[in-house]
């Protein structure tokens, strides 16, 4: 079993360490070592019988070690800052892909690294989903739909076959989004919105249909 730390030790932190014990439960993949927290008290706690490590300076102290690694923050910004201040250092990290066993999924699925797919999601033909993904359970993927780096997927998420959401995008919970429509860059999608028009960059829409309620950087 390889190695496997969480980063992050929050809510997603915690669900993320049930998500590998239950891939464990089918096949015995993961020695997990426990959480990276920049939090200094949550620092040598233990969270549902796991360890908190430490913080990005324990990557430091192990150094050489092969170690794999998935980032648990929801956030997109929170969870892009983290990945980008770690490839800062020379430290040798693998991220891996987390795919709860009860996923459906189809074999023509084109996938970077450091996904984590959680139970009761459907995703459909020749999908394409970059590195750095957090899909909550009970979403569905149609067909080809691309979801780009960073994005987050809250729970009960559908989008129709042709859509593509790019980079650091958050769906709230409930959202829909119709065939063909994109989601701009870093744009927040509020829980239970429905997408009917294509949405701009870095805006905040809500609503059905869902409409741009302000702009962000």
């Amino acid at each position: 079993m390889k190695d496997l730390v969480v980063l992050g030790a929050g809510a997603l932190g915690r669900e993320v360490a049930q998500l590998i014990k239950d891939i464990n439960r089918e096949k015995k993949e993961w020695n997990f070592l426990g959480f990276i927290d920049e939090t200094p008290e949550k620092q040598g706690t233990i969270i549902n019988d796991d360890p908190v490590l430490g913080g990005l300076d324990w990557f430091e102290n192990n150094r050489g070690k092969e170690l794999s690694a998935v980032c648990a923050i929801g956030n997109t910004k929170g969870k892009y800052g983290l990945i980008q201040k770690i490839k800062a250092f020379d430290w040798d990290l693998e991220y891996i892909n987390l795919i709860h066993p009860n996923v459906i999924k189809n074999d023509y699925i084109e996938m970077g690294t450091g996904n984590i797919v959680c139970g009761n999601t459907f995703l459909s033909v020749n999908i394409k989903l970059g590195s750095h993904i957090v899909i909550n359970p009970g979403c569905g993927i149609g067909h080809d739909v691309v979801i780009e780096d960073y994005a987050t997927l809250y729970w009960d998420v559908t989008l129709s076959g042709n859509v593509l959401i790019r980079e650091g995008c958050e769906i709230g919970s409930k959202a829909a989004v119709i065939p063909k429509k994109t989601v701009g860059r870093w744009s927040i999608l509020g829980a239970g919105a429905v997408v009917i028009d294509d949405l701009p960059d870095h805006c905040t829409a809500v609503g059905v249909p869902a409409r741009p309620i302000k702009f962000h950087t």
